[in-house]
C-alpha cells in the first residue's frame, strides 16, 4: 500500500461536550481523507476519536476546550487530544478497555503543567483482516416508491458534496480514480476552482441519487463528461441522459465548443446513454487504467488485461469546416467519425514547410497511461518520437497515447515515423488543442484481446476491427 508522505499537522478546538462528538468525528475523517490516508484506516480513526471522546464526557460538570490535532507519520495516522488542568481524565481513559476497536493504539500521560495528553493512532500497514468492512450506506429508496417523474435534474450545490460522496462509495467502494469524490471539502474546492461543473439528480427526498461533472483542464474548450455515477436501484431510467443533456445546456456558458465522455467497456451501460445523448464515438483508448479500475461487485469480462475505455464526444456549439492533411491509411476513417460529429471536412490548405525543430512534451500518470503530443512536426520527427517513448516507457508507461494537431505540416511523416515504432490508430480528439483537433495513436506494452470488449453500437465495433487490423498490420512491419 501506498504510504503517504508527512503532512503538516491540522488542528481544532472544541468545547468538551456530547454534542460536539459527531463534529469531532467529521473532523478527524476529512483531515486525514485530505491528507490521502486510506478511508478504511481514517474511518477507524475517526471511531476511535469519537469513542475516546464519549468517555471524556462521562466526568461531570466538567467545562473544558481540549485542542485536538490530526498528523500523518511515515508508517501511521495519529490524533492528540490536548487537556488543560484535568488530570483526573486518566480515570476515564482507564474505561476505553475493552470499547476501543481492535487495532486502536491509545496512550496518555501529563504534559506540561497539570496538563494531559491522550495520543490515538492507527497504523497505515496493518493487515486487510483487521480492518472491518466497510459500512453499507444507508442510501437509497425504491424508484417506484420514490417516483421517477419527480426526480429533480440541476446544478450541485455545496450541501449536495457529502451525497456525491455516498453515491460513489456505494457503486465504486473505494477504489474510484478521482478520489477527491471522497472528500467534500476537496470536491467543493475544485467547483470553486472552475475546474468542476457538476449535476446531480435528487429523489423527492432531496437524497442525492446521481451525479455527472464537466471537468475542464485550465483554458481548453472541450470537458470531460466525467465522474458519472447512478445508483443501482435507480438505472433504467435515463437519468445519465437527462444529466448529460443538462451539462451540454450549461458548457456553452463556460466557452466550451465540447463535451466528451469515456464510458468503460466492462458493460455498455454507460455507451447506450451516450448514444441516447448524441454522443458519437471518436477514439478508443486500449490500455488506459489498471485491471481494478472499475465498478465494485460487477463482473469483468475483460479480466486479466488493463482497461480499456471509448471516447465519445458532442459538439455544443457549431463547428467549422475542418481541413484534412495527408492522413495516408486514417483518411476515409476519419472522414467518417467528423461525418458523425456533423463537421465537414474542407479541401487542405497548401502545406506550409516543416519546422525546423519538432516541440513535444510527455507525462505519465501513477496509472501507467503515458502521453506523447508534439506541438510541431519537425524534420527530426522520427528522432524526437523515439527518445519521447523510450522516456515514457522509462518512467513506467504500459500503454501509449500520440497525438498532434491534424491540421499540422509533416503529418504524413508523423504517421510513418509512429508506425515504425509500433504505434497503430486510435481516433480523433475535436478541439482537444486549444480548439484545433488532435490525431490520435497508441502504443501497447502488453497483451489485450480487444475481442473481450463489450460495445453497444455498430460503429464502436466497426472502429475497434479498424485499430485491430491496423494493430495488427504495424505489427508485422516492425516484426
Amino acid at each position: 500500500m501506498k504510504i503517504p508522505k508527512p503532512a503538516q499537522t491540522s488542528e481544532l478546538q472544541l468545547a468538551l461536550g456530547a454534542q460536539h462528538t459527531e463534529v469531532l468525528r467529521s473532523f478527524v475523517r476529512e483531515v486525514a481523507l485530505a491528507d490521502g490516508i486510506p478511508a478504511s484506516s481514517a474511518g477507524l480513526l475517526a471511531t476511535d476519536c469519537a469513542v475516546t471522546w464519549e468517555a471524556l464526557c462521562t466526568i461531570e460538570e466538567v467545562k473544558e476546550r481540549v485542542h485536538v490535532s490530526l498528523r500523518v507519520l511515515h508508517d501511521a495516522v495519529r490524533a492528540r487530544l490536548l487537556l488543560r488542568g484535568h488530570k483526573r481524565f486518566a480515570q476515564a481513559i482507564n474505561s476505553l478497555e475493552g470499547r476501543l476497536p481492535r487495532g486502536a493504539g491509545v496512550s496518555c500521560h501529563e504534559s506540561g503543567i497539570d496538563s494531559w495528553e491522550i495520543l490515538l493512532h492507527r497504523s497505515l500497514i496493518a493487515p486487510r483482516d483487521m480492518l472491518p468492512p466497510d459500512p453499507a450506506p444507508a442510501i437509497g429508496t425504491s424508484p417506484v416508491a420514490a417516483g421517477i417523474g419527480n426526480i429533480a435534474i440541476d446544478l450541485a450545490d455545496k450541501a449536495d458534496a457529502l451525497g456525491i460522496a455516498r453515491c460513489f462509495l456505494a457503486v465504486y467502494g473505494h477504489h474510484y480514480v478521482h478520489s477527491e469524490v471522497f472528500s467534500p471539502r476537496h470536491y467543493w474546492a475544485r467547483v470553486e476552482a472552475g475546474e468542476l461543473i457538476p449535476v446531480v439528480a435528487r429523489s423527492p427526498d432531496g437524497e442525492v441519487i446521481g451525479h455527472v461533472a464537466l471537468e475542464r483542464l485550465t483554458g481548453a474548450l472541450v470537458a470531460e463528461r466525467g465522474e458519472a455515477v447512478v445508483l443501482p436501484a435507480f438505472r433504467g431510467y435515463h437519468l445519465l441522459e437527462r444529466m448529460t443533456d443538462r451539462l451540454s445546456e450549461e458548457a456553452p456558458k463556460h466557452g466550451l465548443q465540447g463535451v466528451y465522455a469515456e464510458p468503460l467497456t466492462i458493460h455498455t451501460f454507460s455507451q447506450r446513454n451516450d448514444v441516447h445523448a448524441g454522443m458519437p464515438v471518436c477514439a478508443v483508448l486500449l490500455g488506459a487504467n489498471p485491471e481494478n479500475f472499475r465498478p465494485k461487485d460487477i463482473a469483468c469480462p475483460t479480466a486479466g488485461q488493463r482497461q480499456s475505455y471509448l471516447r465519445t464526444f458532442r459538439f455544443v456549439q457549431a463547428a467549422p469546416p475542418r481541413s484534412l492533411q495527408d492522413t495516408g491509411p486514417y483518411a476515409d476513417l476519419l472522414s467518417q467519425i467528423y461525418a458523425s460529429l456533423g463537421v465537414k471536412v474542407a479541401a487542405p490548405e497548401q502545406s506550409m514547410p516543416a519546422p525546423v525543430q519538432s516541440k513535444t512534451r510527455i507525462g505519465v500518470n501513477d496509472r501507467g497511461y503515458g502521453v506523447i503530443r508534439f506541438d510541431a512536426i519537425g524534420n527530426n520527427c522520427a528522432v524526437e518520437l523515439a527518445q519521447a517513448l523510450a522516456d515514457v516507457r522509462s518512467l513506467g508507461a504500459r500503454s501509449v497515447q500520440l497525438s498532434c494537431r491534424i491540421g499540422s505540416s509533416g503529418l504524413s511523416s508523423f504517421i510513418n515515423s509512429a508506425r515504425a515504432l509500433g504505434f497503430f490508430f486510435c481516433g480523433l480528439g475535436p478541439s482537444f488543442a486549444e480548439g484545433e483537433d488532435l490525431l490520435l495513436l497508441q502504443l501497447l506494452t502488453e497483451p489485450l484481446d480487444t475481442s473481450k470488449l463489450q460495445l453497444f453500437t455498430d460503429e464502436a465495433k466497426a472502429l475497434v476491427a479498424f485499430i485491430e487490423s491496423d494493430r495488427n498490420a504495424v505489427s508485422a512491419r516492425t516484426g
